[in-house]
């Protein structure tokens, strides 16, 4: 049984996160494009970016899926605007599905799109449920064992998200022991805040707690309910979230460090170059930055040679991103 408590609680975050549903994961849901269930002070713009079929690109496209005239596409729609929400309209909206659509637009077939936890990503191209996942994902060389990348955007810091007044505002993970963290299941912040716990446990301090979740939703919920002491974000996020809802607030942003994220395709699918080619179409024409632009990211833009050299050594990649952002 739930507490009355609970229930409210529950109620104004799915009113502040702009009905997230906590049922939603791993629900297929029909793409939008247009962004119309994004509030009009969500620092997202009210704007459609469209994208032409090349035809060239069509053309490279496997047979079966021509056959189809259909790409089906996986991202993660329980990470919160800017990425990815299901709207009060019950369609998926955010970055991920924007992306998704422009994709589909530049190679002229219809996408199918699929809303999901963030964990079922790679188990689900594995199994062959996706083509694609336009989910915006850190690249690492542990994911790249079993999926190829295309970079698509430099890393953003992230930060941890507090009760108003809490006494860890102003605080990095790399601050923080003793206290018990929210994090996205399966996420580089999970991996992250778990490694600032072996730290706080290495240096004898008080025990950092790590308790993963599905979706912002449930990570808020479990903030503001008190079960965790704060939660661990994208600053995209964080500042979304923290604008909607003034019962928390931003603590302090981690160190800008380079990361580079990106789509994903099975381990040598054939879509991995044929996807790459249409993202450096987007980034050279400005279609990609537009985008990027209309949730707030324009600055994350990444460079052609970023995204036309994916298939690069991974250090030498990360490394070349480095220089280029200092």
């Amino acid at each position: 049984m739930v507490s009355n408590s609970v229930k409210s609680v529950c109620s104004g975050l799915i009113a502040a996160a702009m009905a997230i549903s906590l049922a939603a994961c791993g629900s297929a849901a029909s793409t939008s494009g247009d962004g119309s269930a994004a509030s009009a002070d969500s620092g997202v713009k009210q704007e459609t970016i469209t994208a032409s079929e090349v035809k060239e690109l069509h053309d490279a496209l496997p047979q079966e899926i021509k056959d189809k005239g259909e790409i089906t596409i996986g991202y993660q729609n329980t990470a919160g605007l800017p990425y990815g929400v299901v709207g009060e309209d019950g369609k998926d909206q955010g970055l991920n599905v924007d992306a998704a659509n422009l994709i589909g637009e530049v190679l002229g077939v219809k996408v199918k799109g699929q809303g999901a936890d963030f964990s079922q990503l790679i188990p689900g191209l594995q199994a062959n449920r996706y083509d694609l996942v336009t989910n915006i994902t850190t690249d690492t060389a542990e994911r790249r064992e079993v999926v190829d990348f295309i970079d698509v955007l430099y890393g953003e810091p992230s930060s941890l998200v507090v009760n108003k007044g809490s006494d860890q505002a102003g605080k990095t993970l790399d601050d923080v022991c003793g206290i018990t963290i929210g994090v996205d299941s399966g996420s580089t912040h999970e991996e992250k805040a778990k490694a600032q716990a072996a730290k706080c446990k290495e240096e004898g301090k008080d025990e950092l707690k790590v308790s993963a979740f599905k979706g912002i939703s449930n990570m808020l919920l479990a903030l503001k309910s008190n079960r965790v002491d704060a939660v661990y974000l994208s600053m995209g996020a964080s500042r979304y979230y923290a604008k909607q809802d003034p019962q928390i607030q931003l603590s302090k942003p981690n160190s800008d460090i380079v990361e580079l994220n990106g789509f994903m395709v099975n381990k040598g699918s054939e879509l991995g170059p044929l996807v790459r080619k249409v993202m450096l179409h987007l980034n050279q024409d400005g279609t990609w930055k537009k985008l990027l632009d209309k949730y707030g990211l324009a600055d994350l833009a990444p460079s052609d040679a970023v995204v036309e050299n994916t298939e690069a050594d991974y250090q030498s990649l990360l490394d070349a991103a480095k220089k280029q952002r200092s």
